[in-house]
């Protein structure tokens, strides 16, 4: 489930989740995904739903992007502590190089 954004953006999400759904990822076969997923449709919700696990996403989304953009050099870094508790907190769950344990270009990349 996702949070809804409006048409065109709604429209490209669900596109992007069906592929993956019909055609996997360079590293994941259909299977894969098909294995993990409940739906092969994306279901949207508005936020005026008030959801809990979309509201649980939010509550680690907009800390994280804030410290990408940081560490990207977009923006200053942030000088809320309740943020950089919970960035600190999701840490270890960022996907890494197996060799090196580098998360930058892995498990955190800025696209601009």
């Amino acid at each position: 489930m996702a949070e809804s954004r409006g048409g065109v953006e709604d429209r490209a999400l669900k596109d992007a989740y069906c592929h993956l759904w019909r055609e996997g990822t360079f590293y994941h076969s259909p299977g894969f995904f098909q294995d993990v997923l409940t739906s092969k449709q994306l279901k949207l919700k508005k936020k005026e739903h008030n959801i809990a696990g979309l509201q649980v996403a939010d509550l680690l989304a907009h800390p994280s992007k804030n410290e990408i953009l940081a560490e990207s050099g977009r923006i200053a870094l942030p000088s809320d502590s309740f943020g950089r508790r919970i960035c600190q907190a999701i840490e270890h769950k960022y996907n890494r190089r197996f060799a090196t344990g580098q998360v930058w270009g892995y498990g955190k990349k800025f696209v601009g």
